[in-house]
């Protein structure tokens, strides 16, 4: 896969999501929702890596996949990092993409210990 076209692409798809909007703090890119700027999204160009926020107990299930990790420094809070390497690791940080939207986005979600 060519790196440049799959960042391409996953920024995108985070640009299209409603009221989503790109930032960079420290130098990173990151994509953010809401009045807050909640980040629901990290975008690694140089290596074509998805950060994204998912659930405690999904994260031990998705970190035995051979191309996500727990994220540094927000790992315990659920956030993994993923390698798109191939069209199935695409596929599957498109749904992750969607599903930290919604966690983030969520107005209904609990705010104590979510960051």
């Amino acid at each position: 896969m060519d790196i440049q076209n799959t960042v391409h692409e996953l920024a995108e798809y985070c640009r299209a999501k409603p009221g989503a909007f790109e930032d960079h703090p420290w130098g990173d890119t990151v994509f953010k929702v809401g009045a807050k700027g909640k980040i629901f999204c990290g975008l690694d160009s140089a290596n074509a890596r998805v950060t994204v926020k998912s659930t405690v107990d999904k994260q031990s299930a998705l970190i035995q996949h051979p191309d996500i990790e727990v994220a540094a420094y927000v790992g315990r809070y659920g956030w993994v990092t993923v390698t798109v390497n191939d069209l199935e690791t695409l596929d599957l940080v498109h749904e992750l993409i969607d599903e930290s939207f919604s966690l983030v986005n969520n107005p209904l979600r609990k705010s104590k210990g979510t960051p």
